[in-house]
């Protein structure tokens, strides 16, 4: 099996624009359809598709709002909590991939109901990686809340001195997941107050990203965190699940174990791997790994 074969039939949606006769900046992203194939794919509980959800959206908000904007994203969010850690990447061509560490977690929800994904991360560090032509940089703060949304938030202002709000969510019911993207705005500099006050507001006023979405998708999102402002769309783009991984990159992952760990892997005179991002199960014979090509 190969990447290209890992595309789901799936689609989001990502948008891009600004507001406040250009003294905000915004993006808001849709993976809906994205996010529940991910959820039958990986057996996802609600808690760890919640997670998983928000850092996807976060993770392709964060790589199209990027000043110098990087061919690959990931943002790594790893906690003492029993989700461990949550990964996801998102590139120049709108691909989205992740994982959780533990995939069937189950923790107490916050007052009113809200999924307790902070009590599923722990505490920790939010890690955001950045690639320009096979370079990479990478940056790093500690977690404020684990709710993922919050903990972007944080990001943006210690390590981007950018003001942003950050709007983040994933709304599950017992069909599975119904709406799932966020928003990002930022405050560029100059901006006036008023426009600022309006947009915290808006902000105040709604229930829950994912709600939004679920009412109206990626527009209803923009109308409502927007609203009493102009607004102009820039740029409109399509997101899909597809992972990067091969039979021949994970071949020469498993080369590099010890030969004592390759033969405790060995069943039935083949070894089995699956790749974390997607599921994808290859098989490998012994001889293929004590291969040098």
């Amino acid at each position: 099996m190969i990447a290209s074969e890992m595309e789901t039939a799936a689609q989001g949606r990502l948008e891009l624009g600004l507001a406040g006769n250009g003294a905000l900046r915004w993006a808001v992203a849709d993976i809906t359809d994205v996010m529940a194939d991910a959820r039958d794919r990986f057996d996802l509980w609600p808690v760890p598709a919640a997670a998983l959800g928000r850092c996807l959206a976060g993770a392709a908000l964060l790589q199209r709002l990027a000043q110098k904007t990087p061919s690959r994203l990931m943002l790594e969010v790893r906690g003492d909590g029993p989700i461990l850690r949550v990964i996801a990447e998102a590139d120049d061509e709108g691909n989205l991939r992740g994982m959780v560490g533990d995939a069937q977690v189950a923790v107490p929800d916050w007052p009113g109901g809200k999924l307790g994904v902070g009590r599923a991360v722990g505490k920790g560090y939010l890690r955001v990686m950045r690639e320009y032509g096979g370079r990479s940089y990478q940056s790093q703060v500690e977690l404020v809340s684990g709710e993922i949304g919050e903990d972007v938030a944080f990001y943006l202002q210690q390590s981007v001195q950018t003001r942003s709000a950050v709007l983040l969510g994933v709304l599950g019911k017992p069909s599975g997941v119904v709406a799932a993207g966020g928003m990002v705005v930022e405050v560029l500099p100059g901006a006036p107050e008023d426009a600022v006050a309006l947009l915290e507001s808006n902000i105040a006023g709604i229930r829950g990203v994912s709600h939004l979405i679920e009412e109206g998708g990626a527009s209803h999102v923009v109308e409502t965190v927007l609203a009493g402002l102009d607004r102009e769309v820039k740029e409109v783009r399509p997101l899909r699940y597809r992972c990067r991984c091969s039979r021949e990159r994970l071949r020469r992952h498993l080369v590099l174990l010890p030969a004592e760990d390759r033969d405790y892997l060995t069943e039935e005179g083949s070894i089995e791997a699956d790749c974390a991002f997607c599921g994808a199960r290859y098989r490998f014979t012994p001889e293929e790994l004590t291969a040098e090509a």
